[in-house]
C-alpha cells in the first residue's frame, strides 16, 4: 500500500492520456481488477483525471477540500471491499457526500460526469467481470446518492462520453 506521501505524489495533476500498455498481459488483453494494486491504480488514475475537470475538480478541491492522503486509501479500501471482499473499509458514503452536497448541491450533470470518468478510466485499462462489477456498482452508488441528496432520479445514460476523452463512448 502506498504511503500518504506517495498517494499525494501520485495524485499530482497530469494531462497525459491514460494507457493500459503497461498492464496488458503477454497476450495483449486487458487485466481484470483482481488485486489491491489494480484497484489502487484505478482509484488514483480516476481521481487524477477528475480533479482536472472544470466542473468536478473545484468541488473536490475547493468545496470538499479533500485531503487526498486520507481520501485515496479510504477509497481503495472501499473498492477492495466491493470487488475483492476485503473487510478493511471504515467509512460512511452518505455522510461524507451529504457534507459536500450541503455546501454545493449535486446535480444530474455532476453524476453524469463522475460516472463517465469512472467508466472511461476502467475501460481504458481493465476488462472482465470485476471491471464490469465496478461500473455497475458505481452506477448504483450514484443512483442512491442522487435519490438521497438532491432527491433526483439518476441513472447512467447509454452513449455518453467522458469530458476528457470525448471519443470514448461510455458503455453501461
Amino acid at each position: 500500500m502506498a504511503s500518504p506521501e506517495e498517494t499525494v505524489a501520485l495524485m499530482a495533476p497530469t494531462r497525459r492520456p491514460m494507457t493500459a500498455d503497461a498492464l496488458r498481459t503477454p497476450t495483449g488483453t486487458r487485466p481484470d481488477l483482481t488485486s489491491r494494486k489494480h484497484i489502487h491504480n484505478l482509484v488514483v488514475g480516476f481521481y487524477r483525471e477528475l480533479i482536472m475537470d472544470e466542473v468536478l475538480g473545484p468541488i473536490f478541491e475547493e468545496v470538499a477540500e479533500v485531503d487526498w492522503s486520507k481520501h485515496i486509501p479510504l477509497l481503495i479500501d472501499y473498492w477492495c471491499r466491493v470487488l475483492l471482499g476485503h473487510q478493511t473499509y471504515q467509512g460512511a458514503i452518505l455522510v461524507a457526500h451529504r457534507h459536500v452536497h450541503d455546501q454545493q448541491a449535486f446535480t444530474a450533470d455532476h453524476f453524469d460526469r463522475w460516472y463517465s470518468f469512472w467508466v472511461a478510466t476502467i475501460d481504458q485499462t481493465w476488462a472482465g467481470p470485476l471491471a464490469e462489477q465496478a461500473k455497475s456498482h458505481a452506477a448504483k452508488v450514484g443512483g442512491s446518492l442522487a435519490r438521497q441528496l438532491p432527491r433526483i432520479v439518476w441513472e447512467p445514460t447509454q452513449g455518453t462520453t467522458c469530458p476528457i476523452t470525448k471519443s470514448m463512448p461510455v458503455n453501461v
